[in-house]
């Protein structure tokens, strides 16, 4: 029978997994009776030698190396000329992936054929398509890629769990460093939020020991030491820093062109020289804490990932910091590819196959994304292009956003929508990535002269994005075809467009009272409502904001195109007071001066006292344009409600259990915008 495995494709060094006979799971040796293998490879030989012999090769000098090309797995241009043949990041990382896999066909004595690989946590799209692209050249099927601090937390947490845990993840490798926080129950365990740097790992360590030896060396003999081959000092400095993990010094011999030096390196020289990598950690570490609401005294535990946090400084950081020491029950070189293995082993349950003996203390895994999905959108005021987000970082995943778009041509037949979608948190669009040029055909329109497509945006369990779109009127889905991004892109949304565009952006704030009355399920439901909002809004074309009220008013949030400011606002919202107040002053003063359509949804609960003057400021609302929607529950007032809605806005009293419904309806019908566009060509610029 086939065998299935997990595996930790490194920058530096790999490793693979199984789960015995046992329920354990454990890592598999290789050739050299190592756990860990070098992902290295050297093609001075016939055929391309991968690992021990690979890194032994570039130690003594060899130059036709490959090495740290994980690191360009998102660069389309990346490739390496051995022999006359071309090699990919896919195709390195295929050679690799290859390798391991008969080290574990030695070990088994059997096939293997199904493998779930890790990939850093800040991986983009393109890095997780070209990870699950070299698995199956390498001619794995991959049942999955998961992220590798979500692989260390869940070999981690293959035990009993009494009482829940949140723990923050520090993955530092040879060339990656990524950091989760994960709540780890008895059943499950769930990311609630990741970041990273793809470019920050042990090898910046090694470089700047390199450039330390090179100001030395320079000054002594007035030679570049960095100027010809240093595949073999490169070596050197990396045994060098290993070694100072429990020597408080080492001498390094180098030598260029004839010359020979020998150098001391102390730990508290690498520690000073290295001092802003760690920061860089730190800064990442802290801003995810941040970002997900919580401090580090919130923490279960610390976990170290990754052989590079073998070094004292990043023990002694992480123990100053956190108040507690690290984690050290599980080795951080082998805990990814643990992880990785025990997910294989859950994803073949999952397609119903009943490995015996089941994994004891198994936990359901839901990760999280690293990157927001957004979509090119036109600004509120209508002069420059945004990055506008739909699906946010830190989501669980898979995940997914629908908007639909009334689209306008100008004759009928056929039509084509154009979709660029991003990655990343920037509103700018020039500090975006663009996954590509996503396009949409066999729209039909026929006489018609406007045409509904929702478009579907989604991260699927591997973090992959996919998008569809569906023509409302025939229920028909559409032909994709995903093509190489013009040249101009991202160039041409550095300036309005002068395309002929009439976009009527809608301003909306979300008005709700927070009394005492409102305390418990009534506010749990109405932020339930607020983000179900959210989430159906197309913000390319809107702008959305927050008050809340009762015996005062406050402005939670100033109304754009940001969520996650909206999100963390909603968070914090909580009742205070009696409804004595009213919110129409500043719905006034802040939609008064606005351009477009606006609007104010109010929500509330009970009696408000001093109707007749909240009242009477509505109308003044009203006779601005500023429409507004009434919503009540529980023991509002019909006739009040009614009095403050717009004349051409109807009121609407409902059940509580009914709020999330309601709003997302409201948004749909908010989000059906017309785009124009030429000739019958679907330009969507705010997709």
């Amino acid at each position: 029978m086939a065998k299935i495995v997990g595996i930790d494709l490194g920058t530096t060094f790999s490793a693979i997994a199984y789960v015995n006979q046992k329920g354990i799971a454990e890592v598999i040796p290789n050739e050299s009776g190592q756990v860990l293998t070098p992902s290295v490879i050297d093609f001075s030989e016939t055929r391309p030698v991968v690992g021990y012999e690979a890194k032994q090769n570039q130690a003594f000098g060899e130059s036709k190396i490959a090495s740290l090309f994980k690191r360009d797995m998102n660069n389309i241009n990346f490739e390496l000329d051995f022999g006359g043949q071309s090699y990919s990041p896919i195709d390195l990382s295929a050679l690799v992936l290859r390798h391991l896999k008969s080290i574990a066909e030695q070990f088994f004595g059997d096939k293997v054929t199904q493998a779930v690989i890790t990939v850093p946590a800040h991986f983009k799209n393109l890095e997780r398509e070209s990870t699950i692209q070299a698995g199956k050249q390498a001619g794995l099927e991959v049942l999955s890629i998961i992220s590798e601090p979500t692989a260390a937390a869940l070999a981690y947490g293959i035990r009993a769990i009494h009482t829940p845990e949140t723990v923050l993840v520090y993955d530092l490798g040879g060339g990656t460093f990524d950091v989760s926080i994960v709540r780890i129950s008895a059943t499950e365990q769930i990311v609630l939020g990741t970041s990273g740097d793809h470019n920050l790992g042990g090898a910046d360590w090694d470089d700047c020991i390199l450039s330390y030896l090179a100001f030395h060396f320079e000054e002594e003999f007035g030679e570049d030491l960095l100027s010809g081959e240093i595949n073999e000092l490169r070596i050197k400095v990396e045994e060098a820093k290993k070694s100072l993990s429990g020597l408080q010094s080492v001498r390094i011999a180098v030598h260029c062109n004839g010359k020979y030096g020998t150098y001391t390196l102390t730990r508290k020289i690498l520690e000073e020289l290295t001092a802003d990598l760690l920061q860089r950690t730190s800064m990442l570490s802290q801003q995810l804490l941040e970002d997900i609401g919580l401090t580090w005294s919130d923490l279960s535990h610390v976990l170290l990932v990754g052989g590079s946090t073998r070094m004292p400084m990043v023990r002694a950081w992480v123990e100053h910091i956190s108040g507690k020491p690290p984690i050290t029950s599980i080795n951080p070189d082998e805990a990814v590819a643990l992880g990785a293995a025990i997910q294989a082993r859950m994803d073949i349950e999952e397609l119903g196959h009943k490995p015996i003996p089941t994994l004891p203390g198994r936990k359901k895994a839901v990760d999280a994304i690293s990157h927001s999905l957004g979509m090119i959108a036109i600004s509120s005021d209508g002069k420059r292009f945004i990055n506008s987000p739909l699906i946010r970082k830190n989501q669980p995943i898979p995940a997914c956003a629908t908007h639909p778009y009334k689209l306008r041509v100008d004759n009928g037949s056929l039509g084509q929508l154009d979709v660029y979608l991003t990655q990343g948190e920037s509103e700018d669009p020039q500090s975006c990535t663009y996954l590509g040029k996503y396009v949409f055909t066999g729209i039909t329109t026929g006489e018609a002269k406007e045409v509904m497509i929702d478009v579907t945006y989604a991260y699927d369990r591997n973090g992959v994005v996919e998008v569809s779109a569906l023509q409302r009127d025939t229920r028909l889905t559409l032909s994709l075809a995903i093509e190489a991004l013009p040249d101009d892109v991202p160039a041409r949304f550095n300036i309005t467009s002068e395309s002929g565009l009439i976009i009527d952006h809608l301003t909306v704030y979300l008005a709700f009272d927070v009394s005492l009355s409102m305390n418990g399920a009534p506010l749990s439901e109405a932020i339930k409502a607020a983000l179900a909002f959210l989430n159906n809004c197309t913000l390319s074309s809107m702008s959305v904001g927050l008050i809340s009220f009762s015996d005062s008013v406050k402005v939670d949030s100033i109304a754009g195109q940001n969520v996650e400011l909206i999100e963390q606002a909603l968070k914090h919202m909580e009742c205070w007071g009696a409804n004595s107040a009213h919110p129409f002053s500043e719905i006034r003063q802040l939609l008064g001066m606005r351009k477009g359509s606006r609007y104010a949804i109010v929500l509330a609960d009970g009696q408000w006292q001093n109707q007749e003057e909240a009242v009477r400021q509505a109308r003044m609302c009203h006779e601005l344009g500023i429409k507004i929607i009434g919503i009540g529950f529980g023991s509002a007032d019909k006739e009040f409600l009614r009095r403050i809605s717009s004349a051409d806005q109807e009121s609407i009293f409902i059940d509580m259990n009914a709020l999330v419904e309601t709003f997302s309806t409201i948004a749909q019908e908010f989000s059906e915008r017309t785009i124009p566009s030429k000739g019958g060509h679907l330009n969507a610029f705010n997709c």
